[in-house]
């Protein structure tokens, strides 16, 4: 799972993913340097939020503009459509960042009501889940339309190659929106020492920890992972295998952002959904005091980053199967 903070309280249990909602129930409040370090919690979220949403907001939607633009005026590339669902995805996630930056200054109070709650927290698993698939799918969809084998095909079945690749697209966006649900179904108001807080809550039962809710944490956790991470990592290696016993000669300048793209979504996600990991496994919070909330501005960073990598890298339509 990818977790901020996992509380195990005499009520029940409470888990804190993707959000600074219950990070600071470990500890007591009343000493100055535990005052301290929530301040500095505050900071970190708030801060972080700020520049995700000042960047992804409008990179993201110059990065729309920009592919259909391309796609509709210029030549119409697979490539442009991948481009612009990974910018549509980006922007909805950067879209409900302001509620968690407004949730950081209010002391981690929600205001917002349940459904917001269970809103904001799942657009960010579809996300995350969604980048994974389309990837993965981008990575597939390549390969396979630049092999050998699949060359008389491609001859035969221009017309219908932009409505296949569309449909792979919505693919991607139905897997992030049903592998998601956990997130939607755990997602609660609870009140803390706090206050009321947006937390998940994977425990059945409100007034005890039970043995049903934490096998639930650790099957979220570990499927996260997987479908997040390991999956992914796994399609795009074979994939690049494929490509060089191919020996395709790809354009540098697409090479380069493809790559970095791939990258750039481990390099965000990795650490959060690591950390999630070794978070059930061990009984020593105060390792993961700062290093969950840092890596949770890590992931959510990922939102900007891609259109970072668009806009600086120069992005042009190149020939359509050039990319793995």
């Amino acid at each position: 799972s990818v977790c901020s903070n996992i509380s195990f309280t005499q009520s029940n249990i409470v888990t804190t993913c993707f959000m600074p909602s219950n990070t600071t129930d470990y500890y007591d409040y009343d000493s100055q340097d535990e005052v301290t370090y929530l301040n500095n919690l505050r900071m970190l979220y708030m801060v972080g939020y700020l520049i995700i949403c000042i960047l992804g907001l409008p990179l993201n939607f110059l990065v729309i503009v920009t592919a259909c633009y391309s796609y509709h005026n210029l030549k119409k590339t697979i490539n442009s459509m991948w481009v612009l669902a990974l910018a549509v995805t980006h922007l909805l996630c950067s879209a409900f960042l302001p509620l968690q930056l407004v949730y950081a200054w209010h002391q981690f109070n929600w205001h917002y009501g349940p459904a917001l709650c269970k809103v904001s927290s799942y657009v960010i698993y579809v996300s995350m889940y969604t980048t994974a698939a389309a990837l993965s799918l981008w990575s597939v969809n390549c390969s396979v339309t630049s092999s050998k084998c699949c060359e008389g095909l491609r001859t035969r079945c221009v017309s219908h190659r932009m409505s296949i690749n569309k449909l792979v697209i919505l693919s991607t966006w139905t897997l992030g929106v049903v592998l998601s649900s956990p997130s939607l179904l755990s997602r609660e108001l609870r009140y803390t020492t706090l206050g009321l807080q947006c937390i998940d809550d994977y425990d059945t039962e409100k007034e005890k920890t039970t043995d049903e809710g934490l096998r639930w944490l650790i099957v979220v956790v570990l499927f996260r992972f997987m479908l997040g991470i390991l999956f992914p990592a796994f399609v795009m290696f074979i994939n690049c295998c494929l490509a060089r016993r191919q020996h395709r000669d790809l354009d540098g300048t697409s090479k380069r952002v493809i790559c970095l793209i791939k990258v750039a979504y481990f390099v965000c996600w990795t650490p959060l959904l690591f950390l999630g990991l070794l978070q059930i496994t061990m009984t020593t919070p105060n390792l993961f005091k700062y290093m969950l909330p840092a890596a949770t501005v890590l992931a959510l960073a990922h939102c900007c980053v891609n259109p970072v990598i668009y806009l600086t890298g120069h992005w042009n339509s190149q020939p359509e199967y050039s990319l793995t």
